[in-house]
């Protein structure tokens, strides 16, 4: 009988165990997404910012890119102001980011970058 009690508080503990490593390998993995997410849409914006600086304020279209795809629209808000709006997608989720870029004899700069909900 303290066999059996003892085989039991055993599995109790090892199926804890197993529940605890599968919530902390869940939350790695998200993480891990989030951190390539955040870096796709860093290279959407940095990829459109290249284009701008040359003078070439056109959207690019969504393509491949490392593991995911990336794409952007450009809106111009005034005379060489400039909003990006930069998806990125990784693992069955997305992400999008906002940056406002000025074009003058500086050269070209991000003023404002945010994510966005959703």
């Amino acid at each position: 009988m303290i066999a059996l009690f003892v085989v039991f508080l055993t599995a109790v503990a090892l199926s804890l165990l197993a529940l605890s490593l599968a919530v902390r390998l869940r939350i790695a993995r998200d993480e891990a997404r989030g951190t390539a997410l955040s870096a796709l849409c860093d290279a959407a914006v940095a990829e459109t910012l290249a284009a701008v600086a040359i003078g070439q304020v056109d959207d690019i279209g969504e393509h491949p890119f490392g593991s995911g795809t990336i794409g952007s629209r450009v809106q111009t808000v005034g005379a060489m102001h400039y909003r990006i709006i930069a998806t990125a997608h990784f693992g069955g989720k997305a992400r999008r980011v906002l940056a406002d870029v000025v074009r003058d004899v500086e050269g070209t700069r991000v003023v404002h970058w945010q994510r966005l909900p959703g």
